[in-house]
């Protein structure tokens, strides 16, 4: 029985001693004493940093979607409706839209925004409207990696400030190395703030997947056939011809008055010169 107690607590004050070790060395990860800091560099303090852990062994993906197409239409304008229409049914919005002729093709570039979730539905809606398809091209791209690696040096960064934001706090070290602290930090906000946007800018291309679309259409001209005139159309035409008629002969008419007044004049005077010949004769008998 003697032998057994002590062998229990023998074993109790290993496992105690075990743990207040463990505890020690948590501690000594967790922070590091100012005075290191002050005389390490910004590449030490990087060393003393625990490894960041491998999101992407998760093995979740975050996939960017992208849709490049091009395709024929019968109407520009009705088809351009009936995309508006399909995208106000899902969170999607048009974020661009261009309208151009070149004689005799009318096109339209379109671009849309839509929640990745609905990507294939709203493009399901538009292919409908392809008349002919010239091409339609669909990307996509894992980008969970970046993310990981924008996540990791975000966090690490922010920790390493923390740790300037301490020496200032606590005044420790000479001005050299408070005014260096503070030169330090101000590099690290920049490179902080730099890599929260480039988070921010996955984080919306994957929440929201992009369609690009080129629809266009041959513009021929329409003529109207007498068939599809009505008689009152045919009436009132035929007045405006007539009228038109009248205004045209008046016209001719000013440029060529001259002409008639000296046509005229010579009838007016072969005339007198005829009775003039005839009143001779008579007196001459």
């Amino acid at each position: 029985m003697k032998l057994h107690g002590l062998i229990v607590i023998a074993l109790s004050v290993l496992i105690a001693a075990c743990g207040a070790k463990s505890e020690y060395v948590g501690e000594a990860m967790d922070t590091l004493p100012v005075e290191n800091v002050v005389a390490a560099d910004k590449s030490q303090i990087l060393k003393d940093l625990p490894p960041p852990r491998d999101l992407y062994s998760s093995g979740k993906t975050k996939l960017i979607k992208n849709l490049h197409y091009r395709f024929e239409v019968e109407s520009v304008n009705k088809c351009l409706e009936a995309i508006e229409t399909a995208v106000k049914k899902y969170p999607a919005y048009i974020s661009d839209s261009k309208l151009k002729l070149e004689n005799p093709i009318l096109e339209n570039n379109l671009t849309i925004r839509v929640q990745s979730e609905y990507f294939q539905d709203l493009v399901k809606e538009i292919d409908p409207q392809a008349k002919f398809v010239n091409f339609r091209n669909i990307t996509t791209e894992d980008v969970a990696k970046q993310f990981v690696d924008l996540d990791s040096r975000l966090k690490t960064k922010r920790e390493v400030e923390a740790r300037y934001m301490e020496i200032l706090r606590k005044k420790a070290g000479t001005i050299e190395e408070l005014l260096n602290a503070e030169q330090q930090i101000g590099e690290l906000h920049e490179e902080i703030e730099s890599t929260i946007g480039q988070l921010n800018y996955l984080k919306d291309q994957v929440s929201y997947s992009t369609i690009n679309l080129e629809f266009y259409q041959t513009i021929t001209q329409e003529i109207a056939t007498a068939d599809t005139e009505t008689r009152g159309d045919q009436f009132v035409k035929a007045l405006v011809s007539g009228w038109e008629g009248v205004i045209s002969v008046l016209i001719l008419f000013a440029y060529i008055w001259p002409l008639f007044a000296i046509g005229i004049a010579i009838g007016i005077t072969f005339k007198y010169w005829q009775w003039r010949k005839t009143v001779q004769g008579i007196n001459q008998q």
